[in-house]
C-alpha cells in the first residue's frame, strides 16, 4: 500500500522503468510456482526472491524521491500558487503559541504529526485561498479541514478534541511548500519570535479584524456588518463561475466566526447571519439568473443547509433564558424577515418555510402578530390594485398569523382559494401542533390532508416532487395514528393515496401479515413474480401456503402470452410452483383441472406443448 500511495507523484517514465525491471522477474516466479516446478525449499527461496525485488524497488522509489526533490516536498509547490506564505507562517505562529515544547503532550503531538507527515500520509489535498482540506491515513483515514486563518477552527473527524496529529500532519504538508519543515519545528522548539513576518502578514491578511465590528444589541448593526462584509467578499471573489459557493463556504463562514461570546447572543447571531446569506443567494439568483441545474443541484442544497443552520441554532438558544437585552433585536427581526417573502420569485416553498419557521420559534407574540398581520393586510391591499405577483406569499403568511393565533377553521376557509400545490406548506403547522401534543387540534389537520390529497396526487407536479411530499404527510399521518391509537386511519391513508403510498402500504400489510391483501396489492399495481423478493416470497409460502398461486397464475398468463421458447420454460417453472402449492394444500384435483384446461386453451401452441412434456406437467 505505501508504494501505491507513494508512486502517484513520480513521473511516468521513471516509474515505467522500474515496472519494466521488475515484471518481467515476478512472472517468472509466479509461472514456475503455478506450473508446479518448485519443491518446498524452493518455494522458501521463491519468498526470499520476493523480499529482495520488494527492497529493491523501495530503494529506487527514494532513489526518484531524491532525484526529482521529492522526497520531503513532493508536488507541494503547487500549493503555493494558491496559498500565500504569509498565511502559513501566521498559521505557524499561531500552532506556536497554541503548543508549548516545555509540555510532554504538546511535544508528542508535534512528533505524530511530523511523523505521519514524513510518512507521506496525506493524500487528496484540496486548497482554497484560506483553507486546506485532505485526507490522513493513520490507524483509520481522517478528513482534515484546515482553517488557516484561525487554526483553531479547523477540525477532523477523529475523536480527538482540540489540535490533533492529522492537523499537525497536514499544517507541516502546507509548511512544506513555503519553507523547510525543520525550519518550523525548530523555532517552535526555541519558541524564537517571527514578529517581523507577522507584521507583513496583519497588512496582508484578512484575518484580523478591527476592536468592535458592530454593537452587540443593534440588529441594525449587525446588518451594517453583514452588508460590509459583503462587500468586501464580492471585490475578492475568487471567480463568478463559483459565486454561490464561495458565498456560503467563505462569505458565510466568516460571519459565523466573528459571532458574540455570549452563548444566547451568539446564536441569535447565527441565525441572522444564515438569514441574510439566504436572502444574499436570492438576490444573486435575481442578477445571475442561473440555469435549472445551478437552482436544483448546486444552490438548493445551500438554502436547505442553512433552513437548518437555523433550526440549530434555535434548538441551542432555547437551551438558555433568553436575556432581556434580545427584545429590542426580536422587535427589529420582524421587518429584516419579512424580506423572505418578496425578495425573489425563486424557492416560494423554501421561504414561507423559512419564514414560518422564525415566526413558530422567535416572534410568537400577540404583539408582534398584529404589527405583522396589519403590515400584511395593507400589503396585500395594495398588491391587488398594482396586481403585484407576490399575493400568494403575502396570504400564506397571513394564514400563518392566523394558525400563530389558533384560527384554524379561517386557515381552512382561506386554503380552499389557494391551489392544492399548497398541500406542503401545512406541514410545518402540522409539525408545531404534534410537537405540543395538542392531539384534538391536529385531527382537524389530519383530516385536511387527507380530503386534499387527492386533489394534490392528480396535479401536475413532477411525480418526484409529489412522492417526497406524500412520503412525508404519511409519517406525520403515522406519528398521530400512532399517538391516538388510530390504527385504521394509517390504513386508510395508505389505501388513499396508492401508487405513491405503495411502499407504505407494503410494509404495514407484511407486518400485519395480511398476507391476501399484500397479494391483490402486487397484482393490482402491475407486479410480477420476478420483480419480488425470493426470500420474502418463501416466508410468505411458508406462513399461508397457497396464497401465491393468483401471482403465480398471472406471471404464467403473461409468460405465455409472450410466445417464445424461453418464456415458455418460465411458465413452465411457475407452473411447478404452483402444482406444489397445490399438493401443500391436498388439492391435487384442483391442480389437474387447471393444468389441464391451460393444455386444452393453448393446444395450438406446440412449443409450449413440448415444454409441459419436458417439465412432466402433462402426458400423451
Amino acid at each position: 500500500m505505501l508504494i501505491i500511495g507513494t508512486c502517484v507523484h513520480f513521473p511516468t517514465i521513471q516509474c515505467s522503468k522500474v515496472a519494466f525491471f521488475l515484471c518481467p522477474r515476478f512472472n517468472l516466479v509466479r509461472n514456475l510456482f503455478d506450473e508446479g516446478f518448485l519443491s518446498y525449499n524452493e518455494e522458501i527461496r521463491i519468498f526470499k526472491l520476493y523480499y529482495i525485488f520488494y527492497i529493491y524497488f523501495v530503494l529506487e522509489l527514494f532513489t526518484l524521491f531524491k532525484t526529482f526533490g521529492m522526497y520531503e516536498r513532493g508536488p507541494l509547490h503547487m500549493l503555493g500558487r494558491e496559498i500565500s506564505k504569509e498565511l502559513v507562517l501566521g498559521a505557524g505562529e499561531q500552532l506556536k503559541q497554541l503548543l508549548s515544547p516545555h509540555n510532554e503532550e504538546d511535544r508528542n503531538l508535534i512528533k505524530k504529526g511530523l511523523i505521519l507527515f514524513r510518512q507521506g500520509s496525506i493524500y487528496n489535498v484540496n486548497t482554497t485561498t484560506h483553507t486546506v482540506s485532505a485526507k490522513v491515513q493513520d490507524v483509520t483515514s481522517v478528513q482534515v479541514e484546515l482553517d488557516l486563518d484561525d487554526i483553531v477552527m479547523s477540525t477532523c473527524t477523529c475523536p480527538y478534541e482540540g489540535i490533533c496529529r492529522h492537523r499537525i500532519a497536514t499544517f507541516l504538508y502546507v509548511y512544506a511548500s513555503v519553507d523547510r519543515v525543520g525550519t518550523f519545528v525548530d523555532l517552535w522548539k526555541e519558541e524564537k519570535s517571527i514578529d517581523d513576518v507577522l507584521r507583513n502578514v496583519r497588512k496582508a491578511s484578512t484575518f484580523l479584524k478591527p476592536d468592535k465590528d458592530y454593537e452587540d444589541s443593534s440588529l441594525a448593526s449587525w446588518i451594517a456588518f453583514f452588508n460590509r462584509e459583503y462587500d468586501e467578499w464580492l471585490e475578492n471573489v475568487p471567480s463568478q463561475n463559483q459565486l454561490f459557493q464561495s458565498l456560503f463556504l467563505h462569505y458565510y463562514s466568516n460571519l459565523k466566526k466573528k459571532a458574540p461570546k455570549s452563548p444566547e447572543m451568539k446564536q441569535f447571531f447565527i441565525v441572522q447571519a444564515s438569514v441574510t446569506v439566504f436572502l444574499k443567494i436570492l438576490q444573486l439568483i435575481n442578477e445571475t439568473k442561473p440555469t435549472d441545474y445551478m437552482l436544483q443541484h448546486i444552490i438548493f442544497p445551500y438554502l436547505d443547509q442553512l433552513i437548518d443552520n437555523v433550526q440549530n441554532a434555535i434548538a441551542e438558544m432555547k437551551r438558555y433564558a433568553l436575556p432581556f437585552a434580545l427584545d429590542p433585536l426580536l422587535v427589529d427581526s420582524v421587518e429584516r424577515f419579512r424580506e423572505l417573502l418578496f425578495t425573489s420569485k425563486h424557492y416560494q416553498y423554501e421561504r414561507t418555510s423559512l419564514y414560518q419557521l422564525l415566526w413558530i420559534e422567535l416572534l410568537r407574540r400577540d404583539k408582534f402578530i398584529s404589527i405583522e398581520r396589519e403590515w400584511l393586510e395593507e400589503e396585500l391591499e395594495q398588491m391587488e390594485k398594482t396586481n403585484e405577483s407576490y399575493a400568494v406569499e403575502i396570504e400564506i403568511a397571513l394564514m400563518h398569523m392566523d394558525f400563530l393565533q389558533s384560527r384554524d377553521e379561517d386557515i381552512f376557509h382561506s386554503l380552499e382559494s389557494v391551489s392544492a400545490t399548497a398541500l406542503p406548506l401545512t406541514f410545518k403547522w402540522v409539525e408545531d401542533i404534534m410537537k405540543k401534543k395538542n392531539w384534538k387540534r391536529l385531527s382537524g389537520w389530519v383530516s385536511y390532508m387527507l380530503n386534499n390529497a387527492t386533489e394534490y396526487i392528480n396535479s401536475s407536479i413532477p411525480f418526484e416532487e409529489k412522492r417526497y411530499t406524500v412520503r412525508y404527510m404519511m409519517k406525520l399521518i403515522q406519528q398521530y395514528a400512532s399517538a391516538t391509537k388510530e390504527d385504521q386511519l394509517y390504513e386508510k391513508a395508505c389505501r388513499k393515496m396508492l401508487p405513491l403510498t405503495y411502499a407504505e402500504y407494503h410494509d404495514l400489510l407484511l407486518d400485519k401479515q395480511q398476507y391476501k391483501t399484500w397479494v391483490e396489492l402486487q397484482t393490482l399495481l402491475g407486479f410480477t413474480i420476478d420483480e419480488m423478493d425470493s426470500y420474502l416470497l418463501k416466508e410468505i409460502e411458508k406462513s399461508e401456503p397457497g396464497i401465491l398461486v393468483p401471482l403465480y397464475v398471472k406471471s404464467v398468463q403473461d409468460q405465455i402470452a409472450l410466445k417464445t421458447r424461453e418464456n415458455y420454460k418460465m411458465a413452465v417453472r411457475y407452473l411447478k410452483r404452483i402444482k406444489a402449492q397445490y399438493k401443500k394444500l391436498k388439492r391435487e384435483e384442483v391442480w389437474e383441472n387447471y393444468i389441464n384446461q391451460l393444455a386444452i386453451e393453448h393446444k395450438r401452441l406446440r412449443a409450449f406443448k413440448e415444454e409441459l412434456k419436458k417439465g412432466k406437467l402433462i402426458h400423451d
